[in-house]
C-alpha cells in the first residue's frame, strides 16, 4: 500500500506522513466498528481471535 500511495512521493516530513497514516488508521477503524464489537462480544478472549482474523487475512493477501 505504501508503495501506491502517491503522498509517498511528496517530499515532507516525517510527522506529517506519520498523522497521515494515523489519520487513516482511525477511519478504517471507525468504519468496520460493528465488526469489532461482535468480534469482541463472541470471543472468549478478544486478542486471540482478533490476531487470528488477521493472521487469516495476511495469509489470504499474500496467497493471492
Amino acid at each position: 500500500d505504501t508503495l501506491m500511495n502517491p503522498l509517498t512521493y511528496v517530499p515532507g516530513d516525517i510527522a506529517s506522513r506519520a498523522g497521515l497514516v494515523a489519520h487513516r488508521s482511525v477511519n478504517d477503524t471507525s468504519l468496520h466498528l460493528g465488526e469489532y464489537e461482535d468480534l469482541k462480544k463472541s470471543a472468549v478472549d478478544p486478542y486471540i481471535s482478533l490476531r487470528d482474523a488477521y493472521l487469516q487475512r495476511r495469509r489470504a493477501l499474500i496467497s493471492e
